[in-house]
């Protein structure tokens, strides 16, 4: 990474500050976003590197040339001695930081719909087992902390206002939820059959990922079944 930068630095040499902002951002973008980076700007031999997340290690060292910020991390170029391709170095670095995991913090889903059970898969039920329709949410959280989240139920009926459902997810992992096992206060079900909606998921404390998945049984005996699965939209 850090060759790359330093090689760009040099390929932009006449351009002003501004322009070689700009054309390093575009250039290194992929590699940035690939080792949990934002955007950087320079200034003269100074180039300042957004990193998503925050310092955690106030004690951690630092290669010469380069000082830790915040969330930022400072390299004077001209103090800066450049080993191999500059990995390790910025390895180095990243251990000072608590980061984001990948994703967004706003996912939606804009098709949900539970279908109601039908004749065999009631039967299934009352004897405590079967496969049923339902829809599934799959949140991954790949950052060292917890992350808040909120998923918000909307409905294509007027007259059903939408709801709010709080949950976390651990650090390093995911959480599978049965949109059709949540339930109220009263043990009924927050989301009813049959019935269109729609779906929002904020993590609140650091990006996720997040996928939804619908498995449909029908047909005479369930004797049909068919399986979904797309990644949510974000404006990210």
């Amino acid at each position: 990474m850090f060759r790359m930068l330093l090689e760009g630095l040099a390929d932009y040499g006449p351009c002003a500050d501004d322009a070689k902002t700009d054309l390093l951002n575009d250039h290194m973008h992929a590699c940035f976003a690939a080792c949990g980076l934002g955007r950087l700007a320079v200034a003269g031999d100074v180039v300042v590197v957004n990193v998503r997340g925050k310092r955690a290690d106030a004690s951690a060292s630092m290669p010469a040339g380069v000082t830790a910020g915040t969330s930022s991390f400072l390299v004077e170029t001209s103090a800066f001695e450049l080993e191999g391709d500059g990995y390790d170095q910025l390895a180095d670095i990243l251990t000072a930081y608590d980061r984001d995991g990948d994703g967004a913090f706003v996912w939606i889903i804009p098709d949900g719909f539970l279908a109601s059970l039908s004749p065999v898969e009631e039967i299934w039920e009352g004897e405590g087992g079967g496969y049923f329709s339902h829809e599934s949410m799959c949140v991954l959280n790949t950052s060292a902390r917890t992350t808040r989240c909120t998923l918000e139920v909307f409905f294509e009926e007027p007259a059903r206002p939408p709801f709010t459902h709080a949950f976390e997810v651990a650090p390093h992992q995911s959480s599978h939820y049965r949109l059709d096992k949540l339930k109220g206060d009263d043990g009924s079900p927050l989301i009813p059959k049959d019935c269109p909606v729609s779906y929002k998921i904020t993590s609140l404390d650091t990006p996720v990922v997040v996928q939804g998945s619908r498995i449909l049984t029908s047909g005479r005996g369930s004797e049909f079944g068919s399986f979904g699965t797309a990644m949510a939209w974000t404006p990210r």
